[in-house]
């Protein structure tokens, strides 16, 4: 029996890490396609997961030429190939794809909504982002919000259309088993950073964009006093996108206690010299590297965003701050400097919070079953 076409897309190939072994599992029950913009990336997750790839140009910001010349290939594409199910996930992604979908006639259209990125934004900019999503609601026959409070807003503010949530959220859970049997040497970890036993450690894992409140956060860290305090910063820019501001980009380079270490495969390795997690960022639709801290017993201050909202319970596994304060987030980060044990009478919570509600091997159980009505 010939299994339905299953077209599983994204912008940019590295965002298919979110459905990482689903895509495998899938492959079992339909005829799977991954499609992004070309890259190894792409080429290495199909070969990974055992699956077809189609590279399909698009540019992440608003690029009216190139947009219409991608939209054009995938009307082609679908006309082609017919697919029965469109899986849209990334802004541009979904919009072009799902408006495609929609004049093609995919039976299936599912708008998977990790985040939404008019959140943060403002004005006229903010208006049109917003008009983006409800047409991408609108060519969309089913809505997954990666949260609860994804949800909520989605209910709110873009659509009528019955939106669904898998499991407790996230797209794929985590592995955490891997967590578990991981067993870093923090101080030998330290010691080659030239960090000591004394000092408090600060650290953020992402992207080092405006919109991850970075500006902010290095800032605050900045107007600490400069005795035995680290931060670490682990993750790559994107100044074409969302530059940081040239005043932020001097101190990174200047400030001998800010450790910068670019883009990292293995990331648990340098949360686990953390001794608090700190992510200001001003929108997030779930926000995967705050699970990745606490279960590696890392506690974490976030700000009280739609992303974090469900994930953390203040006192427990972390700590929350309004966005685009830096003043609070220089105050609690401060406090916590110098009050380092009750932090780490929290690392058994901070694990236990997220292992119980977002296990890998049970957020892919409801995923497949959500799936299977497309067989």
């Amino acid at each position: 029996m010939q299994k339905n076409k299953f077209f599983l897309i994204t912008t940019v190939p590295i965002s298919l890490i979110f459905f990482k072994d689903q895509i495998a599992q899938l492959n079992k029950d339909f005829d799977v396609t991954l499609i992004s913009s070309p890259g190894k990336e792409l080429e290495s997750t199909a070969e990974l997961e055992g699956v077809k790839y189609q590279p399909l140009t698009m540019k992440r910001d608003i690029s009216i030429k190139n947009d219409i010349i991608s939209l054009l290939k995938f009307l082609y594409l679908f006309a082609r190939e017919q697919p029965n199910v469109i899986h849209c996930n990334t802004p541009k992604a979904s919009l072009l794809g799902l408006l495609a979908g929609f004049i093609t006639r995919v039976p299936v259209r599912i708008y998977y909504v990790h985040g939404l990125r008019y959140e943060g934004a403002l004005g006229k900019k903010k208006k049109f982002l917003i008009l983006l999503e409800k047409i991408s609601c609108l060519c969309a026959t089913h809505i997954i919000a990666v949260s609860y409070g994804i949800k909520q807003k989605l209910k709110n503010e873009l659509t009528d259309k019955k939106v669904s949530v898998i499991h407790h959220g996230s797209a794929n859970g985590m592995p955490v088993e891997k967590f578990l049997t991981e067993n870093y040497d923090d101080s030998a970890i330290r010691e080659s950073y030239g960090i000591t036993k004394q000092d408090f450690v600060f650290g953020f894992v992402g992207r080092l964009v405006a919109d991850k409140g970075i500006n902010e956060l290095v800032y605050a860290f900045n107007m600490l006093e400069q005795e035995n305090v680290k931060l670490v910063l682990v993750g790559g820019y994107e100044h074409e996108l969302d530059p940081l501001s040239q005043e932020t980009l001097d101190i990174i380079r200047t400030n001998p206690n800010i450790l910068e270490l670019g883009f990292q495969n293995d990331v648990k390795k340098f949360l686990a010299i953390m001794d608090l997690f700190v992510s200001p960022s001003y929108r997030e639709g779930f926000g995967l590297s705050v699970l990745e801290a606490n279960l590696m017993k890392v506690p974490v201050l976030v700000t009280s965003i739609t992303g974090y909202s469900e994930i953390i319970q203040e006192g427990k596994n972390g700590f929350f701050v309004n966005p685009k304060d830096t003043l609070a987030l220089f105050s609690k980060m401060e406090q916590f400097s110098k009050s380092r044990v009750s932090l780490f009478a929290m690392k058994q919570q901070c694990y236990d919070e997220v292992a119980t509600k977002y296990n890998h091997k049970e957020v892919l159980e409801k995923a497949l079953d959500y799936y299977a009505q497309f067989k």
